[in-house]
């Protein structure tokens, strides 16, 4: 079965193609039994990562929903810390993985990598 890492990137500074790669992550998902899906697996990085702050936006909205549909959601362990955002990101359910090692472990395990 296939797994795909999405890597969501944009946020504020361009909410169309950061809600296109929500949107993506969960419509794969959705339809992974049928397409051969195993794994699909969410990474906020930059300034994908700053909308967990926003807990009233629509971005933050999404990533809940991805969260509460079953999507592993994880971030950036190093820029949560450096921008506070520990506490947030606990609370939404996101798991922190310093992402040099969550992009290596996508390289080892085989993940089909999509960038927002």
């Amino acid at each position: 079965m296939g797994k795909i890492a999405i890597v969501v990137m944009s946020g504020k500074d361009n909410p169309p193609r950061a809600m296109s790669g929500l949107h993506v992550a969960k419509w794969i998902y959705d339809a992974r039994y049928e397409n051969g899906i195993g794994d699909v697996e969410v990474f906020l990085f930059t300034e994908g990562l700053r909308v967990i702050g926003d807990t009233e936006g629509e971005m933050a909205h999404l990533v809940h929903e991805l969260i509460e549909a079953g999507i592993v959601v994880g971030g950036c362990s190093n820029q949560l810390n450096s921008w506070g955002l520990v506490d947030e990101a606990k609370s939404a359910g996101i798991f922190a993985e310093f992402a040099r090692d969550a992009f290596s472990r996508y390289a080892r395990e085989g993940y089909t990598v999509m960038t927002f």
